[in-house]
């Protein structure tokens, strides 16, 4: 009786060690590169704070040529102008014939050599995140890194525009490299913000030029004016970039490529009579500049333009200095309210006077009077 009770009593403890030794067992470590699982022959292992993989499949992950010198005990592998030699029973790796130490050396188990993945992968310029409570390694190939990189870049350049449009100073100067920043930038910016609220739209932004630590990117962004007498512009811009200390993109250095002014390509539909009424109007225009008729001209704005001093003082400079002759080339409604008796004109000049040949352009701002005759509100010249 007391022999059977023993042997029930062991029994009873070896049962309730099982699940002990079987919750110490080693997890299983698995790895996946941009999220889909790499299979491997031997299985991955974690130690010194490494995940050790089998280097033949992992190169080829990467897109790089393997090859084992089985005199020398040594993996070379290779991408582009990257090289990275590890040797079996060695913590001494060598990226480009630079040396770097290793936490623990690179192993061979049934004929296959087992690399720690993580100096790997960041010798090619990847990214390798090891999640401890999973027991997974989640490599990020050297694509994708650069194009999260990349898009980090582009992102600086449009949260500048985001500020400049919230006229916040702080947030535009922190997305500049310091040392490309000065106290004449704060007061031009400052100046801006007093003149008028506009609004930055970034219509495109690419990446043209690229390195881990520099970057050129041309941007297209337009500016929205608030007032109705403005030209919305459309610039083309390149931003220089680079990483600062923190490894943060920072602007460098803003070239402006080209400008132009968001203008309608296709005149708006007027009636008939609308549209010869507005011809008639900048004709007569045309013919009061080449008379060089200051009364003229002066009659034909409002009573309540704010541009029409500037336009006469303008006018009379030019007409004491040069005899310019205008020929009309082009005119185009680029908008209208026929019911409220408003026209928005994009109008071309073909100007001449003793020296140069030169077009002159500008948008009319016009409405009608008490009389339904055509008044000049405002002018944009272009």
């Amino acid at each position: 009786m007391k022999k059977s009770l023993s042997i029930f009593l062991l029994l009873s403890l070896v049962l309730m060690l099982v699940p002990v030794y079987a919750s110490a067992a080693t997890p299983t470590v698995t790895v996946a590169y941009d999220g889909k699982a790499i299979k491997f022959t031997q299985p991955p292992v974690r130690k010194a704070n490494l995940t050790f993989v089998e280097a033949k499949p992992l190169s080829a992950q990467l897109g790089a040529t393997y090859a084992f010198d089985s005199k020398s005990k040594s993996a070379t592998i290779k991408k582009g102008s990257t090289s990275i030699k590890l040797t079996v029973d060695s913590k001494a790796a060598y990226v480009n014939g630079v040396k770097q130490a290793l936490a623990a050396a690179p192993y061979v188990v049934k004929g296959y050599v087992i690399v720690p993945a993580e100096i790997v992968v960041k010798s090619f310029g990847g990214a390798a995140a090891w999640d401890a409570k999973n027991s997974k390694l989640s490599i990020t190939s050297p694509a994708a890194v650069e194009a999260q990189s990349k898009q980090k870049a582009i992102n600086v350049v449009k949260s500048y525009f985001a500020s400049m449009s919230k006229q916040d100073l702080k947030a535009s100067k922190a997305a500049w490299l310091p040392s490309s920043w000065n106290e004449e930038d704060d007061e031009d910016l400052l100046l801006a913000f007093e003149e008028q609220a506009v609004i930055f739209t970034v219509n495109s932004a690419n990446v043209t030029s690229f390195t881990s630590t520099q970057a050129s990117i041309e941007v297209e962004v337009k500016i929205d004016y608030p007032s109705p007498y403005s030209i919305d512009e459309i610039y083309l811009i390149t931003y220089k970039m680079v990483k600062d200390s923190a490894g943060a993109w920072k602007i460098k250095q803003e070239n402006v490529e080209d400008y132009s002014y968001d203008l309608p390509s296709e005149p708006v539909a007027t009636t008939e009579a609308f549209a010869s009424s507005v011809d008639a109007l900048v004709n007569q225009m045309t013919d009061n500049l080449n008379a060089e008729d200051l009364e003229a001209l002066s009659g034909m704005f409002a009573d309540d333009s704010t541009i029409a001093d500037a336009m006469i003082d303008f006018w009379s400079y030019d007409f004491d200095e040069y005899d310019t002759r205008y020929t009309l080339s082009d005119l185009t409604i680029i908008g209208a309210d026929e019911a409220k008796g408003t026209a928005k004109v994009l109008v071309s000049w073909d100007a001449e006077d003793e020296e140069y040949e030169y077009p002159y352009e500008a948008v009319l701002y016009l409405v009608q009077d008490a009389s339904k005759q055509w008044v000049i509100q405002e002018v944009v010249e272009l």
